[in-house]
């Protein structure tokens, strides 16, 4: 019975945005920060050979995660005559290969992109990754789901995926493995277009009612966050957009003081 609940979606749609600034929410940023700080106290500089397995268990726990949260949608399907949630997809739906969302691409691009040392790609991938966990981390309504006491794989997923979406990325960096160059910057505005047209075919032509990457609507319209959650559904993807620049830019300013530091710390 155990097992049965902690392999199971039920509660992932339910109170998505209760725990939002209490103390589910403070105690999930608590536990990211800690277990950010200890992982690169005890990992950093441990020269290659500590790299490439930490490297390897964030990349394959990542794919792990992702398709075994999705052995389990697709087996409740078929094994139940109403869906459990609303994660609950047959074996054919794109859901099974790769999300629509920024972080649900990531979760198979940055494996591949590490692997593979697809360098054109990494300025994009690594810098998203990083944004989109940090976002999630900070705004964490797709993960509080349910009874957050209540463990379940499901939880587990996501909790850990979007952690190491930032962790593994800025671990590379502080490795000396990559580096953000601003003169990249047209990577970025490719791999920026390209994601929102892979969510506009979702959100137009596989499920007109998703909202994937927000593009649709303005998910903080009348939330607790002032501000966001006045801004009409259209202009909201002006601000998105203002948002993603921001972030590339203050990647590109924090990689660049670090690498300066580490150059030459006596002048820091």
């Amino acid at each position: 019975m155990l097992l049965t609940r902690f392999f199971s979606s039920e509660g992932m749609d339910l109170f998505p945005d209760m725990y939002l600034f209490k103390w589910p929410h403070f105690l999930y940023i608590l536990f990211c920060a800690v277990l950010f700080a200890v992982l690169m106290k005890t990992l950093a500089g441990r020269g290659p050979k500590v790299r490439r397995i930490v490297v390897l268990a964030s990349t394959i726990l990542m794919l792990v995660l992702k398709y075994g949260g999705e052995v389990i949608f697709v087996y409740e399907y078929y094994a139940y005559a109403e869906p459990v949630s609303a994660n609950t997809h047959a074996f054919f739906d794109w859901r099974t290969l790769i999300s629509f969302q920024i972080c649900g691409i990531n979760n198979i691009l940055l494996p591949l992109v590490v692997w593979f040392d697809w360098k054109k790609a990494k300025d994009f991938v690594f810098g998203s990754s990083i944004l989109g966990g940090l976002a999630v981390i900070l705004y964490p309504s797709g993960v509080l789901f349910g009874d957050p006491i209540a463990i379940t794989f499901p939880l587990i997923r996501t909790l850990l995926v979007h952690f190491l979406l930032f962790f593994l990325p800025v671990y590379l960096i502080r490795e000396g493995t990559f580096r953000f160059d601003i003169r990249h910057w047209p990577r970025v505005v490719l791999g920026t277009v390209l994601a929102m047209a892979w969510a506009m075919y979702g959100n137009l032509f596989v499920d007109p009612a998703a909202n994937n990457m927000y593009i649709m609507r303005n998910p903080f319209y009348g939330g607790p966050i002032p501000f966001l959650n006045a801004i009409p559904d259209g202009w909201h993807i002006l601000f998105i957009l203002v948002l993603i620049a921001l972030g590339f830019l203050a990647l590109y300013a924090l990689s660049g003081a670090f690498r300066k530091h580490r150059e030459n710390p006596s002048a820091s």
